[in-house]
């Protein structure tokens, strides 16, 4: 598993911290769990050594199911949320050009995507140049 420690040997406690650390570098540790799963992975973390029960495996499996669901989403989440306006104002100019089939791409989640790449690779500046020479101007938090 890629989102796993390399050196994890594969058992459930070992890939339980190994998902703590990378919960807890990348902002989605509180955010994921509740206050029940955390203080249950703390715990088993502390003082299992090998899990032997059943009930124990399934509560430590749907932990490590939310944390990997959550890390793998959290990327394309980021870029649906940057990419989701810039979108919708190309697609409307587009459209008030002429262009019919502009307001597709508002729902088209590639073309989301992809506006949020570009936005985060520019993000240092404060205007975004289109493809089509149209410019857009950045909102970067800074007044």
């Amino acid at each position: 598993m890629p989102l796993l420690a390399p050196r994890s040997s594969g058992n459930l406690i070992d890939s339980l911290i190994a998902l703590r650390k990378r919960a807890l570098r990348t902002g989605i540790w509180f955010q994921t769990l509740s206050l029940e799963d955390r203080t249950l992975a703390t715990l088993i973390q502390r003082h299992v050594k090998i899990v032997k029960n059943a009930t124990l495996a399934t509560v430590v499996a749907r932990i490590m199911g939310k944390l990997i669901l959550a890390i793998r989403n959290c990327f394309l989440n980021r870029l649906d949320a940057i990419g989701r306006p810039i979108a919708e104002a190309v697609a409307m100019k587009a459209y008030s050009y002429g262009n019919k089939e502009a307001l597709n791409w508002m729902h088209d989640k590639n073309y989301i995507r992809y506006m949020g790449v570009i936005h985060s690779t520019v993000s240092g500046r404060s205007f975004v140049a289109t493809r089509s020479g149209m410019i857009l101007r950045q909102n970067l938090g800074r007044n």
